[in-house]
């Protein structure tokens, strides 16, 4: 028995990653491993017979603690904790603590193990992913779903407020005259000046590209009026940027809640809306949503009432865009991009129909269409390659969504783990409750689910560890700011771990450049998809046929959304 004591001595001594010891029922340090000299600096004959207080700042000490934490193991067994622990040499780390009570035959406490693991790293990587998870790079403001979720909380304690959409005139001309160095000082010195407002109760944020956001809750008419005087007049501040001191005109709409849409994209449609009116008119003023604006724009309604027509005849395609693996560059999926020929107005990209589709609810029938055919195009191409099709929020809230997929896949003969459905971020954050039971149905037909533009979202850990994703999409800006000269790879980095520790496989979007592919392959990453490995075209059956994403009359062009949701703002006019 002594022998297996020595051994047991010698094997927790060996550990060098946690600091094992023993406590006294009073709290004194009795025994000492080689872990706990590396993370905490004392050696055992200065430790030993002194209490564990020690290693706690003077204000956990003053609170009590370290008494509380032995209480707590002494009552209940086992007391698990992180916080702040202070090392000999009078730095601090963030430590992950384990308190197990020690019995005898008796029953009786005489003891405490207690377990210590260094964690700062860790710590600071995650803080670091929710930071920019929830922040626009460029500028600093809160990024769309960050502000989006906000929102959300107010609509949820039924407060009263109201939303400014604000769009920057000039900055197209300014972008192409002066360049976008000069563009992104624009952008910069616009986000100062919103923020001044903060002070007043506003809050803001960029929503990307020139558009920004404000809101305020407004529970009077006065409180409105302030509101609407305070980011007009931001807006009205002059900028400086490219050596001169200038004012940038901008349209600005403004919608209240729960007066003009009781619901927070309804809401933010008609801002959008009353942005656009102000800039139709040429108004200095922010104008607000009234009744019938939406109608009033008559190229949105025109395209609006066609767009289950254009179904029926067939007016949609869909390309496709390879996924390549990292490991051998093997072409392992295709996302299905969903494109509108119009017989008028040409080529129009999803930025030109599907934010209309969702705000007059066709968005269901376009993407059962876009889904059917996904199916069968790749129940047709003689490999086992997947394909990802994206699902808006009105199709996963749908009640007829389940049928729709199983309807697809039948009538296809596709095998379900071919087949990847593609969620945003933001879709989660708004409807969690309503897709939880949708995605354990889903999976157990064997269908893949994959989060899209991972990076860009607010509350992305807590999605991460809620649901059980196949693959993790990491969004292009994430990708380009990550490798900007002045930036570090932290972020993604955490992103890869954190996917990999979820047994997700982890695909970056945007990939461009070969020096781009050949870091994201070093660090680790498992697939890439971007015009440097294949442009949307015909898919695996004629890779030939890409489609030119400069080509004239391709409406609406730019990023490739398939039928994501996260735009829901109306298209440019």
């Amino acid at each position: 028995m002594d022998g297996e004591a020595e051994m047991f001595r010698y094997l927790v001594d060996a550990v060098q990653d946690y600091s094992i010891y023993l406590l006294s029922p009073g709290g004194l340090v009795t025994t000492w491993n080689s872990g706990a000299e590396r993370i905490k600096g004392y050696r055992r004959d200065e430790i030993v017979g002194k209490s564990f207080e020690t290693f706690f700042t003077g204000e956990d000490r003053a609170d009590g603690l370290p008494a509380r934490i032995l209480a707590s193991a002494n009552r209940d067994g086992r007391m698990e904790t992180e916080g702040w622990r202070v090392r000999k040499d009078g730095s601090q780390f963030w430590a992950h603590v384990t308190v197990n009570a020690v019995r005898n035959d008796r029953d009786v406490v005489i003891g405490f193990a207690k377990i210590t693991r260094d964690v700062t790293v860790a710590r600071e990587a995650s803080n670091a992913l929710r930071r920019a998870a929830s922040t626009d790079p460029l500028t600093g403001m809160w990024n769309r779903s960050a502000f989006l979720s906000e929102l959300a909380q107010w609509s949820a304690d039924a407060a009263p407020f109201a939303v400014a959409i604000i769009d920057l005139n000039d900055f197209k001309r300014i972008n192409d005259t002066l360049g976008h160095a000069a563009g992104d000082e624009l952008l910069r010195a616009t986000a100062e000046n919103l923020h001044r407002r903060e002070e007043l109760g506003i809050v803001t944020a960029r929503l990307g590209g020139d558009e920004f956001a404000a809101a305020a809750l407004t529970p009077d008419p006065q409180s409105v009026e302030d509101f609407v005087d305070g980011v007009t007049d931001a807006m009205r501040a002059p900028v400086r940027f490219h050596e001169k001191t200038r004012t940038v005109p901008a349209s600005i709409g403004i919608a209240r809640f729960p007066a003009d849409a009781s619901d927070i994209s309804e809401l933010l449609v008609r801002a959008d809306a009353a942005m656009y009116d102000a800039k139709e008119r040429g108004a200095d003023d922010a104008m607000r949503y009234r009744e019938g604006l939406l109608e009033h724009s008559a190229s949105r309604r025109f395209l609006g009432r066609q767009i289950v027509g254009a179904i029926a005849r067939d007016e949609f395609t869909v390309l496709y865009q390879p996924q390549s693996s990292l490991k051998d560059a093997a072409v392992v999926g295709w996302e299905a991009l969903v494109r509108w020929r119009h017989p008028i107005l040409g080529l129009l990209h999803p930025g030109g129909f599907i934010s209309i589709a969702e705000a007059n609810g066709t968005i269901v029938q376009l993407g059962e269409w876009v889904l059917r055919r996904a199916c069968r195009d790749a129940a047709g191409w003689g490999n086992s390659s997947r394909v990802a099709v994206n699902v808006s929020a009105a199709q996963l809230t749908d009640d007829e969504f389940l049928g729709s997929v199983t309807r697809a896949l039948e009538e296809s003969g596709l095998e379900p783990g071919r087949l990847e459905l593609e969620i945003t971020e933001s879709t989660l954050i708004s409807h969690r409750k309503e897709v939880v039971s949708t995605f354990e149905e889903l999976q157990r037909l064997g269908v893949l689910i994959a989060l899209d533009d991972f990076g860009t979202g607010f509350s992305s850990l807590d999605t991460l560890l809620s649901f059980g994703f196949d693959r993790v999409k990491i969004d292009r800006s994430v990708l380009y700011e990550s490798l900007q000269p002045s930036r570090t790879r932290d972020v993604l980095r955490a992103i890869l771990a954190l996917g990999h520790a979820l047994t997700a496989t982890v695909l970056v979007e945007g990939v461009e450049t070969e020096q781009q592919r050949e870091i994201l392959k070093l660090e680790g990453f498992d697939e890439i998809q971007g015009f440097l490995t294949g442009r949307p075209g015909a898919g695996p059956s004629d890779p030939s046929q890409s489609e030119d994403a400069d080509a004239p009359g391709a409406q609406g062009a730019g990023r490739d959304t398939g039928l994501e949701t996260g735009q829901i703002l109306l298209p440019r006019p």
